[in-house]
This record gives structure tokens, C-alpha cells and sequence, in this order.
């Protein structure tokens, strides 16, 4: 399934590029397609983030990155990256204590906060103790207003001028003493194009539900997760993200649970569910991921392997991400930080996993004549039918 995400630059005084802001798009089409704020910018942190490289994205800058009422109290923006993220307060939140402490903790987290589509008025005064940059409509408001707002705030806050259509306004603006600044006179929003692994939405009900329960199962969460090829990858990239400062790799589902905690499960659990779950376009290869990565951890119990079997079970998992991506494999590895071994066998480096994963894939492919390496394992052909039909059994329950 294609997925979308609009950028368009932010420049300072010196025409450097300061930042990207990000913007939710829902096809090649250039402009907004309406849909809610919560929805809009779940699906945008989905793609830019969990989805696509989000440092290609942004050049290596910082994403300005629009938040809702709802998206602010519930601390959405405390899943990304503090370094690189600006969190845009909406012009329709309502300024009230909830959302001043709101922002409050994410500027004493170390957040960057600017105010979108700026227009001053007393209510205004508590939150802009707190923000770093003033976002301000160039064309929509009076310029001795802006001059006046400007010399008067400007020890304390960054201004940025949006929507500067010419140079004119830019020359204006740069007068003004604006820091930043914003429009189509720069560039005009590109329009970013990837792929997205579909989730299942009945995976996500099943999470909720337990974790509304007085004493949450991590087990049975974990084994949820497991089944859906989508959330594994976006959990594992999330967990193992700089911004949550773990010093080990997390290199397991549960690992990565018990790393976030029960509060960033709910946040994550709650930004997927607001995804609108589409169609899966590539459903059978998802479904043969499944039936690989059981594949493959059933060998691994069959060989012995007992203590390895998720990594095993990993590797099946993810042996065809860089398809279902549209992306390089070696990307793919640096973000999930898997296991060495799982990280040379997916990058097709001779160890023990990868042999066994060669075994499967020359199944799958009905190349038996290429099958001489399981005798090294003690895995007779039909063993390899059983193993297989177990898997795919396993695969059947989870109705897929």
C-alpha cells in the first residue's frame, strides 16, 4: 500500500534550511484531503516515523510536526524523537490548564514548541511563556500588528512567517525581523511517496483489551504482537529508537514491551488504532512471512535450537521486509537493531540461521534437489512436510 507524506522547508535568515514541516497527505495530490486533526496526524507520525527513514525525510533537520487538543493531552508527541521534532499547537486548541501543563512537560522534556497560525489575543499569554517559536500568516495579519508583536516578544521568542508568496513579503518580512520563514516564494510542499505494511485492526482490539485489564499480561500481548508483521517491525523500531535511551539492543517483542512500559504501549496502541487500516494489497506475501517465521521456529526446536527460537522465528518474520517496503535491506537492519546473527542471515551472510532459512525458502520453492543441506540438521524431507504443515496450521488459527 503507498503511502504519503507533503514537506515543505523552513529557512532562516541565512536561506539555510532550519526544518521541514511535514504535512498529512493522502494521495500525490498537492493540497490537504479532508480528514480530523487526530487522524490526520496519527497517520502522519505513522509514515514519517514508523514507516519511512525519517532522517531522508528531513535531511538530517528538525519536523515540524502539527498536534491536536486530544493528541497533546494524551502526550502523543513524547513518542518522537526530542532532537528532532517541533511540536505545532493548532490554532484550534483551546487554551486551557490541561494543555498548558500539557506543554508545560514537553518543553521541560526538552521539546521544541511554536504556535501555528498566530493571531495574539490574552488567552494566548500562558502559552507563550512557553513556546519557543510564533508561527505567524504573513499575508492574514496587519504588519504594524506583526512589527509591534515582534519588538515586543523578541528577546524571548523565535518568529516564523508563513505563507511568504513573494519576494516582496520576504523582504518585508526579513525587516520585520522574522527568523524564520516559510512559503511557496521558497518551495512549495513535495510530496514524499513510500510503502506501509498493513496492520491488522483485530490485533490492535485484542491489545487494548488487555491492557485495560487491572493486571495486563506481557505474555499475551507479546504473542499478539507477534502475529502481525506490521506492529513487530514498528515496535521493534520504536524501542530501539535513540530517544528512549537503552543501552542494550532490544532484540524481542516482549523485550520491547517491557522497555516502553505500559503508558507508551497505550500512546502507541492508541496512534495505530486512529490509522485508517486499508485494504492489504500484499497480503499473501505477509501471510507467507507468517508461515516462514513459524517455519522456521519449529526447525529451530527441531534442531535443538530451543534457546534461539525467537531468533529464528525473527528471521522468517522479517525475510522479505525490504519487499514489502519497497526499500534496501541494509536500512531496514540498522533500524531494528536485531540480533547479529538475524541481522548476517537477512543480509544474506553464511551462519547457521541463514542456512536454515535457505532450507525454507528452497521448500517454499519446491527446489528439493537443493534441499542436500538439511541432512546436516537431521531433517528428512519428510520431516520438512510435517514442520511445514505445522506452521502452516498455526498460520490457519490466526485466521489470515
Amino acid at each position: 500500500m503507498d503511502i504519503y507524506v507533503g514537506r515543505q522547508p523552513i529557512f532562516d535568515r541565512n536561506m539555510n534550511v532550519f526544518a521541514y514541516e511535514l504535512l498529512y497527505r493522502r494521495s500525490m495530490n498537492n493540497f490537504f484531503e479532508g480528514v480530523d486533526d487526530n487522524k490526520a496526524t496519527a497517520e502522519l507520525i505513522n509514515n514519517y516515523f514508523l514507516s519511512m527513514h525519517s532522517a531522508e525525510l528531513t535531511s538530517g533537520t528538525k519536523a515540524f510536526i502539527n498536534f491536536s487538543q486530544d493528541m497533546l493531552l494524551m502526550e502523543i508527541p513524547l513518542l518522537l524523537p526530542v532532537d528532532t521534532t517541533v511540536v505545532e499547537v493548532l490554532e484550534r486548541v483551546e487554551i486551557n490548564e490541561d494543555i498548558i501543563a500539557a506543554c508545560t512537560k514537553l518543553r521541560d522534556n526538552g521539546y521544541l514548541i511554536a504556535l501555528d497560525d498566530f493571531v495574539f489575543n490574552e488567552s494566548y499569554l500562558p502559552l507563550m511563556e512557553i513556546a519557543h517559536i510564533i508561527k505567524i500568516e504573513f499575508s492574514a495579519v496587519d504588519h504594524e500588528t506583526q512589527r509591534k508583536l515582534i519588538k515586543k516578544y523578541k528577546n524571548k521568542i523565535k518568529f516564523l512567517a508563513e505563507k511568504v508568496e513573494t519576494r516582496e513579503e520576504y523582504m518585508i518580512a526579513l525587516g520585520m525581523g522574522y527568523d524564520y520563514f516559510q512559503g511557496y516564494f521558497f518551495s512549495k510542499p513535495v510530496i514524499v511517496k513510500g510503502k506501509e505494511i498493513g496492520s491488522l485492526n483485530n490485533s490492535l482490539i485484542r491489545i487494548m483489551n488487555e491492557l485495560n485489564k487491572k493486571e495486563p499480561d506481557y505474555q499475551k500481548i507479546s504473542q499478539i504482537i507477534e502475529t502481525d508483521i506490521g506492529l513487530s517491525y514498528k515496535l521493534l523500531k520504536l524501542a530501539n529508537s535513540a530517544f528512549f535511551g537503552t543501552r542494550n539492543q532490544i532484540l524481542s517483542i516482549k523485550q520491547a514491551l517491557v522497555q516502553l512500559g505500559l503508558i507508551e504501549i497505550k500512546k502507541w496502541v492508541y496512534l495505530m488504532m486512529l490509522k485508517d487500516i486499508q485494504i492489504i494489497e500484499n497480503k499473501e506475501l505477509i501471510r507467507n512471512c507468517f508461515i516462514r517465521a513459524k517455519f522456521m521456529e519449529l526447525l529451530a526446536l527441531e534442531t535443538g535450537k530451543t534457546d534461539r527460537q525467537s531468533e529464528y522465528f525473527m528471521t522468517g518474520m522479517f525475510s522479505s521486509i525490504n519487499v514489502l517496503l519497497n526499500r534496501d535491506m541494509n536500512e531496514i537492519v540498522k533500524e531494528l537493531c536485531l540480533a547479529d546473527d538475524v541481522k548476517d542471515a537477512l543480509l544474506g551472510v553464511d551462519n547457521e540461521i541463514k542456512r536454515l532459512l535457505d532450507i525454507v525458502i528452497n521448500y517454499e520453492l519446491l527446489k528439493f534437489n537443493a534441499l542436500d543441506n538439511s541432512k546436516d540438521y537431521f531433517i528428512t524431507r519428510e520431516n520438512l512436510s510435517f514442520v511445514y504443515i505445522d506452521a502452516l496450521k498455526w498460520v490457519m488459527k490466526l485466521d489470515y
